[in-house]
């Protein structure tokens, strides 16, 4: 029996159509109602079970979807995507079933690298939207590195300043998967509506963001009204990892 948790539609059914409803149903059914338990299985902090549970916090995913999925015993794809079939076990007595891909994304194996293009910041920082109808990046530079991801929106961005030594080092860049949710101690690609874009470590999203540094002790505080985006990074890339197409 489904519990009050499972978010419901104008007709009463449940909401699958998005991630937190279907992290909310895939719970109901395992009658895992217990986040903290939850939390423990999959080797989270309690909050980041809370923040993905939350609607209005808009979480289109999580890299920790697989570990999710097997702790309610549900198909990741499904749990990611809303395709497919709701059962692990249905996925894999259908070997005809393959999940269909968005319109504009990249048919990625996350075993080899592809080419990610790098964006440039120019003189007021990283656009609003990275990118534009067409699905093509908004400021792509001539500079690429073959790097590996399975995010299609994936972008590389240069290193500036010195808050961030020892890990992300000026003159190297940053790998940047928006379709990531990034969680408390993640390195993110912050952007603010005065249009500078810096490289932070999130702290909190508690009455507003606040944003730490690995070398530097002071603690940015913003208002949400402050903050266009907050993307996830995934790790460093090498200066000698970029290339040119010219």
């Amino acid at each position: 029996m489904l519990h009050l948790l499972t978010l419901k539609n104008a007709r009463g059914e449940p909401d699958l159509s998005s991630y937190a409803g279907r992290l909310r149903y895939a719970m109901d059914r395992k009658e895992q109602s217990n986040q903290s338990e939850l939390a423990r299985q999959v080797g989270v902090k309690p909050q980041t079970i809370q923040y993905l549970l939350e609607p209005k916090n808009g979480a289109v995913g999580s890299k920790h979807t697989p570990a999710l999925a097997s702790a309610l015993s549900v198909n990741s794809q499904w749990l990611a995507t809303g395709e497919g079939p709701i059962d692990a076990v249905e996925l894999a007595n259908d070997p005809t079933w393959a999940p269909s891909l968005p319109a504009d994304a990249l048919p990625v194996d996350p075993t080899k690298y592809r080419r990610i293009w790098v964006i440039g910041k120019g003189s007021g920082g990283l656009a609003e939207r990275i990118w534009s109808d067409g699905d093509y990046p908004v400021g792509m530079t001539d500079e690429y590195g073959e790097v590996a991801s399975t995010d299609p929106h994936a972008f590389l961005t240069k290193v500036e300043g010195r808050s961030m030594i020892p890990v992300f080092n000026p003159g190297n860049y940053a790998l940047v998967e928006p379709s990531t949710e990034p969680e408390l101690e993640d390195d993110v690609l912050v952007r603010l509506t005065t249009g500078q874009t810096m490289i932070k470590r999130l702290l909190s999203r508690r009455d507003g963001f606040r944003f730490g540094s690995y070398n530097d002790p002071e603690v940015l505080h913003f208002e949400p009204e402050q903050v266009t985006w907050v993307y996830y990074i995934a790790h460093p890339v090498p200066r000698r990892k970029i290339k040119s197409r010219h």
